[in-house]
């Protein structure tokens, strides 16, 4: 047969047919590995990151803004002014290799600890992270309360942790800690992570309750004393009889520098070695470790913050019963309510009608009728009741 007829004889594959004035197929549509070159970039995110909502409170303006547990007064004038004196003084082109050291050895001081188990940390949200990051392994089991601040479980799954909540709801409608209940959770658990006050519910663990929590979990057990200086509250005692306690702290409620983003970690000596092995350098900056340094030497003005915040607290709670509402116990500088005039997400918009911001966490867990309100200064608070009863 002639080598023309041959040819003319032969199957083309359809597939790699082309016809004149079509677009070629592309040469490589695999890599070598034979990965595909047209994935799109979020698919090589990890898996147990895809699902998880992110994390972040409402950025809507308002008149009088109540939503995020901040101060209720700033940091006088006459230290801002000092600060940035000396902050014009400073080298702004040198990394800030000591700065870090220095801030962890003044908190040591102020709080009696060792400065080897301190750490630093931009905000105590990065330090909770590290935690996370430097123990969690996919498939271990990390323990927290329910309702509780969503970064928690959040940062938990992210890793792959298997996250086990316990509910504080307890059968007369209060919040409170069930101790032995977390303790048992805990068996066979890489991690306990709780807030003491608890945000949103402002619940707080007694000394002797988390004593007898950290002595009897198998498991790390973290504390989060972000709202500590507005009921009293001091674990670093029990660092000494319990190795497996990690105490979080923050500079943006009493100490009032939110902006700032500065916190702090108290944990067993040999654990901070670890941490700090995956520990970004330089993760603080020197204006940042500066300001917090001299914020500590400053305690009166937490005491004078923290006694403003009660006096208010008690105030606005006794107010909201005036109204109907049921405001829980906190030892925070909030108070979660509940009322049955309107459904808690109506209540949230029209008082943000009115200029009024306050959070709505009627989504959490056990809390369908419940909103929080950050304790602000008087004005504020006023603003937040007059509106409160204009609506109910």
């Amino acid at each position: 047969m002639p080598a023309g007829a041959a040819r003319r004889g032969r199957r083309r594959n359809p597939r790699t047919r082309h016809r004149r004035g079509t677009a070629r197929p592309r040469a490589l549509d695999r890599g070598p590995g034979g990965g595909e070159l047209s994935a799109p970039p979020e698919t090589f995110i990890r898996k147990t990151i895809r699902p998880l909502a992110a994390y972040g409170p409402p950025r809507d303006p308002a008149a009088v803004p109540l939503h995020l547990n901040e101060s209720p007064s700033d940091v006088p004038e006459d230290l801002k002014r000092a600060l940035v004196e000396r902050l014009f003084r400073s080298d702004w082109s040198k990394y800030p290799i000591t700065d870090g050291a220095r801030l962890s050895r003044s908190l040591a001081a102020v709080a009696g600890v060792d400065p080897a188990g301190t750490m630093v940390g931009n905000g105590s949200n990065e330090l909770l992270q590290l935690l996370l990051f430097a123990t969690v392994e996919p498939g271990d089991r990390v323990v927290v309360a329910a309702p509780s601040f969503a970064l928690y479980a959040l940062q938990a799954k992210a890793l792959g942790a298997t996250v086990v909540e316990v509910r504080l709801r307890q059968p007369d409608g209060a919040f409170r800690f069930p101790v032995d209940e977390i303790a048992r959770a805990a068996t066979g658990a890489k991690l306990v992570l709780l807030g003491s006050p608890n945000n949103p519910t402002g619940t707080t663990l007694t000394a002797a309750e988390a004593d007898r929590l950290a002595g009897s979990c198998e498991s790390l057990v973290g504390i989060d004393e972000a709202y500590r200086d507005f009921c009293g509250q001091d674990f670093t005692p029990l660092l000494a009889r319990h190795p497996r306690l990690v105490l979080f702290r923050t500079f943006s409620k009493a100490l009032a520098a939110a902006s700032l983003r500065c916190g702090s970690l108290f944990a067993a000596p040999s654990l901070c070695a670890e941490l700090r092995k995956v520990q970004l350098p330089y993760n603080l900056s020197a204006p940042a470790c500066l300001i917090a340094g001299e914020l500590l030497a400053h305690p009166e003005l937490v005491a004078e913050r923290a006694r403003l915040v009660a006096a208010e607290r008690e105030r606005v709670a006794a107010a909201l019963q005036d109204r109907g509402c049921t405001p829980h116990s906190s030892g925070a500088n909030f108070i979660l309510f509940e009322q049955d005039a309107r459904p808690a997400r109506e209540l949230h918009v029209a008082l943000f009608r009115r200029g009024v911001l306050i959070r709505d966490v009627s989504s959490a867990p056990d809390l369908g009728k419940a909103l929080r309100v950050s304790i602000g200064a008087p004005a504020a608070n006023d603003a937040f009741l007059a509106a409160l009863e204009a609506e109910l």
